[in-house]
């Protein structure tokens, strides 16, 4: 795993992993992982390990996120989100590019591919869609409006992020409070800029409210997904408070031209950390049959 950063439109230092395949040699294909709100790159540390056997494979924070910078003025839109995701994409010198993205990073990829002429070799979109069930969004807004802005110890994140994620591996919790802290003026303060949350829960229309995540997007985001041809796997934790089982079938079976649709058991909203092994499974399976 190697670290690197690249400069926005806006002059702003991003940073992302890479997992050169193992003959050194660019390959033809690669991955791009795009993570979820409060989250970071290193969530993915695990599938990448495994998909690097087959691929080259990059990891995004983004902006305000993991070891990027914060936005000074708070651009935080998925607009803004979308443009570092661009400059990003067309820096990559491979022919096939599958995408994976969790919650917001499956969002701004479906905006990606509905916006630009881009497209992908695959798509993998994980416990999100254009709609979103208003009481699991209303706790993560929750959960990150009441977050400390700072803790005593690594240890001490790790408890809190416990009772968070209430789903999730033990072994995945501590790493990510391991990555999820930085120092700030001698204090260890989680990585993910307070003001995003403000951003990203402003209300863009007259219909908007302060647990919906919907009402700026979500016709663009059917819209989008209706344009996207490449094979797309759609995954669902099987207790998921976000992505409602009747949204996932309808974007897979009635708006998608080329979409599959599972559910991960023993799983909530964090797939990832939640059921990793059958998580990882299922989504290497799925990219290396396209690969």
């Amino acid at each position: 795993m190697n670290t690197h950063f690249y400069k926005t439109s806006d002059h702003l230092r991003l940073h992302y992993l890479s997992w050169p395949h193992p003959d050194q040699t660019p390959s033809e294909s690669c991955c791009v992982l795009l993570h979820g709100f409060t989250n970071d790159a290193h969530i993915y540390d695990s599938l990448a390990l495994e998909l690097q056997q087959q691929m080259d494979v990059f990891a995004i924070d983004f902006r305000g996120h993991g070891d990027s910078d914060w936005d000074p003025e708070s651009k935080y839109s998925h607009q803004h989100l979308l443009e570092d995701l661009q400059i990003f994409i067309q820096q990559l010198p491979h022919k096939k590019i599958h995408i994976i993205g969790h919650s917001l990073g499956a969002r701004v990829a479906m905006l990606l591919m509905g916006r630009s002429e881009f497209s992908a070799a695959s798509f993998t979109i994980i416990d999100t869609g254009p709609e979103v069930r208003a009481v699991g969004v209303d706790k993560v807004r929750k959960d990150a409006q009441n977050t400390p802005t700072s803790f005593a110890s690594v240890q001490a994140f790790n408890d809190y992020l416990s009772a968070i994620y209430l789903f999730a591996q033990a072994d995945r919790v501590k790493a990510m409070a391991k990555n999820g802290l930085k120092e700030i003026d001698g204090l260890l303060c989680p990585k993910t800029d307070p003001a995003f949350t403000a951003a990203l829960w402003k209300t863009e229309t007259p219909k908007g409210n302060n647990s919906d995540l919907r009402a700026p997007l979500n016709e663009e985001l059917w819209q989008a997904l209706a344009k996207i041809s490449c094979p797309t796997l759609i995954l669902k934790g099987q207790a998921s408070a976000i992505l409602a089982k009747k949204t996932a079938e309808k974007m897979a079976y009635e708006v998608m031209r080329n979409a599959e649709f599972k559910v991960i058991r023993r799983a909530g909203h964090a797939i990832m950390v939640d059921n990793p092994d059958e998580f990882e499974k299922t989504v290497c399976a799925f990219v290396l049959q396209q690969k």
